[in-house]
């Protein structure tokens, strides 16, 4: 769980939305062959992968600390071999205090982009404090041609819905147009505050490659309080989207106008089972990959139609052997060979001890 989901349920306790027709609990999935590796140790929180013009993977990632710390910074890793080996850590950011909670695009004209949110709520001693509201909390964008040299991170105004975090991959339209997703809270006058601090997703857009960004619209009614959010363009020209709610499910939904409305919110998976992460296939059907903290701990994947409907009961496991329910945060990737590349975090692994904190790689065949 990230840190601004912990502070928000800090103060209020998870519970269990009313479901008629709510999916059995994970349990143990079939699983299937993976190639399996560490594409970095000590560090890789929270990746999140995308395809360069180049041809090259690149994977923003945390470093620097651990879940929480002050000391945290955004990395980046590069593929240029379709995930087999990985560059040594570049890093995006680094401020005095916790940059964390990326996303990742790539604009019309190549620049990579990454959003991200920065936090000071740490007491004297370093422990993290979700209470310490008067200290800095902020959105903020960077840009890189090269993954190397990067820009004086701009900041994101996101005082309407007190603080907003990035996730996930970010959607590049054919106009040119980007989309990120952030979660905060409800819309208000800048300034206000409004009781219950209650989660929201938003879609950010950008009509300048990425180097400033406006709330377009929200995602849902409110009702499920979602956040963490996974948005992925369809050949058809729709936007689908994955959302975490605060119980900790996925729920799903989509725009046939390019981010601008939504459909109302469908749930996919039960309770602690999330974030997702969504890859479209070269044959049309979409890849959503998902953290499972219910057990065996790790990571499942589950293949739409080609209309992006996916069915629960067909999920798969691709990690099951985390130790621990701090794990997760998968990131998929298409290769050029069909098969598919799937980065997540895990702090220990029982198959691999010496990993300890690590960003794992699987790749993997799609079941028909």
């Amino acid at each position: 769980m990230n840190h601004l989901l912990l502070a928000v349920l800090t103060a209020f306790p998870l519970f269990a939305l009313a479901q008629t027709n709510a999916p059995a609990p994970s349990g143990d999935a079939p699983t299937i062959p993976v190639e399996r590796y560490a594409a970095i140790t000590g560090q890789g929180y929270f990746p999140v992968a995308i395809r360069l013009h180049d041809g090259r993977i690149a994977v923003v990632m945390r470093g620097g600390a651990g879940h929480l710390g002050l000391a945290g910074r955004l990395d980046m890793i590069f593929s240029s071999d379709e995930g087999k080996t990985w560059s040594k850590p570049v890093v995006v950011n680094d401020s005095p205090i916790d940059d964390r909670n990326p996303a990742l695009g790539v604009a019309k004209d190549g620049s990579i982009v990454v959003g991200f949110w920065r936090t000071a709520t740490y007491d004297d001693a370093g422990k993290y404090n979700p209470k310490l509201t008067d200290k800095e909390r902020s959105t903020w964008v960077t840009r890189s041609k090269d993954g190397q040299i990067w820009s004086e991170p701009t900041r994101i105004d996101v005082s309407d819905i007190e603080l907003g975090s990035p996730f996930g991959r970010m959607v590049t339209l054919p106009d040119g147009v980007m989309l990120m997703a952030i979660y905060g809270y409800e819309v208000r006058p800048a300034g206000d505050k409004l009781p219950g601090d209650r989660n929201h997703s938003y879609v950010y857009r950008s009509t300048d490659d990425g180097q400033t960004w406006k709330r377009l619209s929200e995602i849902g009614d409110g009702k499920q309080q979602l956040n963490e959010t996974a948005l992925e363009g369809m050949p058809d020209g729709r936007i689908i989207a994955a959302m975490r709610s605060r119980a900790g499910e996925v729920w799903l939904s989509e725009s046939a106008d390019n981010g601008s409305t939504w459909s109302p919110t469908k749930q996919l998976t039960p309770v602690n089972v999330h974030p997702a992460d969504l890859c479209v296939l070269p044959d049309g059907r979409v890849l959503m990959t998902v953290g499972n903290r219910v057990g065996p701990t790790g990571v499942l994947g589950m293949v739409s139609d080609t209309r992006g409907q996916f069915d629960w009961e067909k999920r798969f496991a691709l990690v099951n052997d985390a130790l621990g329910r701090d794990c997760g945060y998968p990131s998929s990737i298409a290769l050029k060979d069909g098969r598919v590349l799937t980065l997540y975090y895990a702090t220990r692994v029982k198959n691999e001890p010496a990993w300890k904190a690590h960003c794992g790689a699987v790749t993997f065949a799609v079941p028909r």
